[in-house]
């Protein structure tokens, strides 16, 4: 007899060994610098650690527990990106058993599956077996190999690592108090795990801030909570969760305020087609995860509603409303499309931050809901042919090429990940227009001191710029001149530290000078070296 907690840690284990090439990577300079590296506040556990962490916004996140559990991984650590990965993938495994847990108490709800409304049969076996299925096919999908082969994004998975918790301790609570019941118990212990695990993820990141949300969808289906006596009582008890979800939305805008205001030259206009088509193009990639990029240039200005962008607006609604006609008939798939859309919302870049039109660490949770899509619907093609064994093995063939070829392709989307140069490499083998992607692979070669490679990519990168008319051009300016002086030609170098300064502003200007000081003490005596130092409040190499 198939027993649930085998099943628990077979999916645990076969997850972690899929994702465990990636304890070959290395640490990134892209973020993870910021976050591990450099980032000296987490380079030692003490009380004051924990104060910063829970009362600072850093490189806009207020995510204390994130903070902290990278604090202690650098007292065990330090700077071996092993131990990173290693907690990752631990974290990213034991949340796919989870999720496991998840879909076995979801299916076990589930009767309404048939095209006529006959209720569907399941033996606890198959449901197991289909709850494997859907946490294997969630948690190896490609899409998820940005939330944990990139050490950055320990807040993705420890938001998830906490936060499915918080949804499994809620059905329990559903099934220890009935689902039709005319008043709703609120202090059970299963749903004050569910607060404290929902509260545990929401300090980690703004991951699931819209869970309250998707435990309504739950409640109407597949719980069926939703009976006339009972709606107040099933919408007040998620008053708690609505308060901390409203108080880390807070918490989050106020932490990215700069990084909104940013982005502000962004119209309504451009973020909604954008939204619309990344919705789409989540979908097209989970049914087609090949050719991930690990960044997608944004828009920016829409100027005229194409093809490229029309086609998902009319996809999405005509989805939509096949989704509202088969309600009656299925109501699992508005279900489904409800919680995809509602998880997905805040990713959609209504309010922009950063340079990504899209990414694939944006469907870590919402990827979810599509996954029991497609277990339920291997639930039901087993259930047609149940009893036929060559068809049963023919599905069971169909699923496991499903599953093998998934978990192939993550392996190789994990190699992309090794460093910043295979990074960037890969970035612009997909997009070559990317000027982002040159510069970071220049900075990547600078500080390698690779300079003969590092200068053609930070030229090309100029040329995009240029040719999008870029307003903050002095970083690549800045960049090339570091490399120019780096293969010793400082005259080359202070006619670019000269063209960063158009645009540098506070810190990043005062360092200019500084650099640009020593550019010119390489140069014959008479030269205005001493005017930048003074300048930039240092004195020559005493900086």
């Amino acid at each position: 007899m198939i027993r649930k907690w085998p099943c628990f840690w077979f999916v645990s284990i076969a997850v972690f060994i899929c994702f465990a090439p990636d304890l070959n990577n290395n640490l990134l300079n892209w973020d993870d610098a910021g976050y591990i590296l450099d980032n000296s506040r987490i380079h030692t556990v003490s009380f004051e650690t924990v104060r910063w962490a829970f009362s600072e916004f850093y490189l806009n996140y207020w995510a204390p527990l994130t903070w902290l559990s990278l604090a202690v991984d650098y007292a065990i650590w330090g700077t071996n990106p092993v131990g990173y990965h290693l907690v990752n993938n631990a974290l990213h495994a034991l949340s796919a058993g989870t999720a496991m847990l998840i879909c076995h108490t979801l299916f076990s709800a589930y009767r309404d599956v048939s095209a006529h409304d006959r209720p569907l049969k399941l033996s606890v076996e198959t449901s197991l077996v289909c709850s494997v299925v859907t946490a294997l096919f969630f948690a190896i999908h490609p899409l998820r190999v940005e939330s944990v082969a990139w050490a950055t994004e320990r807040k993705d998975v420890l938001s998830l690592f906490f936060g499915l918790p918080a949804v499994l301790f809620y059905l329990r609570h559903v099934q220890a108090t009935g689902s039709h019941l005319p008043r709703v118990r609120t202090a059970s212990l299963n749903y004050w795990l569910s607060l404290f695990f929902f509260t545990l993820s929401l300090l980690s990141k703004s991951l699931m801030i819209t869970v309250p949300v998707v435990l309504l969808v739950l409640d109407w289906f597949p719980l069926k909570r939703f009976k006339s006596a009972t709606v107040l009582a099933v919408i007040l008890e998620k008053i708690p969760f609505f308060v901390l979800s409203g108080c880390a939305a807070l918490l989050t805008m106020k932490a990215q305020a700069k990084a909104i205001a940013s982005s502000a030259h962004i119209d309504l206009f451009t973020r909604t087609l954008n939204a619309f088509k990344s919705v789409m193009a989540y979908l097209k990639l989970t049914v087609w995860p090949f050719e991930l990029s690990p960044f997608y240039v944004h828009p920016v200005a829409i100027q005229s509603v194409t093809l490229a962008y029309a086609l998902p607006v009319a996809l999405v609604m005509a989805i939509t409303l096949w989704c509202a006609v088969s309600l009656k008939r299925q109501p699992i798939y508005m279900a489904v499309w409800l919680t995809y859309l509602i998880t997905l919302f805040p990713f959609l870049g209504f309010t922009q931050v950063g340079a990504q039109a899209m990414a694939g660490r944006f469907t870590y949770f919402s990827g979810f809901p599509l996954a029991v899509l497609f277990g339920v619907g291997v639930m039901a093609m087993y259930c047609k042919v149940e009893g036929a064994r060559p068809k049963v093995a023919v599905l069971g063939a169909a699923v496991a090429l499903i599953l093998c070829v998934s978990a192939y392709v993550t392996v190789r989307e994990i190699s992309f990940w090794k460093d910043d140069v295979t990074l960037w490499t890969r970035v612009i083998a997909l997009s070559p227009n990317t000027g982002r992607a040159y510069f970071q692979r220049g900075h990547a070669y600078w500080v390698m001191r690779d300079f003969s490679r590092a200068l053609p990519d930070i030229d090309t990168a100029l040329v995009i710029a240029e040719q999008k008319k870029y307003d903050a051009m002095h970083d690549i300016y800045l960049l090339r001149a570091r490399v120019l002086f780096g293969m010793g030609e400082p005259a080359r170098a202070i006619d670019d530290y000269t063209r960063a300064l158009r645009t540098a502003t506070g810190e990043t200007r005062t360092i200019i000078l500084y650099e640009r000081g020593l550019a010119y003490e390489k140069l014959p005596p008479a030269n205005p070296a001493h005017d930048d130092f003074e300048m930039s409040g240092t004195s020559g190499r005493t900086r």
